[in-house]
């Protein structure tokens, strides 16, 4: 089934989701950091695992919705989630080994769980 039966539905309609702007503006404010700081290095292991999955969150959520159906749409939510977890846990692991950035680390890891929850409510919405 499409996502809408309104034929005059705009093909960048995901810009407007919720998730999508705090995924997007997360992975600005962490690529943002991580380039500021001298300490971290984007070819660092740990660094890069870091902003290949923050990214993938607003990546998989633009792909999903232009996969046109709400079949593909809720597969690719649940990868964009998947992807938000994954970035929880470069994150935590992050705030143990780099504890001088823990501030700003915490607060990464608080907006990426508002995300979680869009993206759960949104996957829920879906399955009804």
């Amino acid at each position: 089934m499409p996502l809408s039966n309104s034929h005059t539905q705009k093909y960048h309609d995901y810009k407007k989701l919720s998730a999508y702007k705090k995924a997007n503006n997360l992975t600005r404010e962490v690529y943002v950091f991580v380039y500021k700081e001298k300490n971290l290095r984007p070819n660092d292991y740990l660094i890069n695992q870091l902003l290949r999955s923050v990214s993938s969150v607003g990546a998989n959520i633009a792909e999903g919705y232009g996969r046109y159906y709400k079949k593909s749409f809720r597969r690719f939510l649940a990868i964009a989630r998947g992807s938000s977890f994954e970035t929880e846990y470069w994150l935590e692991l992050l705030t143990k080994l780099k504890p001088q950035y823990n501030v700003t680390f915490k607060k990464f890891i608080s907006k990426n769980q508002e995300i979680m929850k869009l993206l759960t409510t949104m996957m829920k919405n879906l399955d009804n």
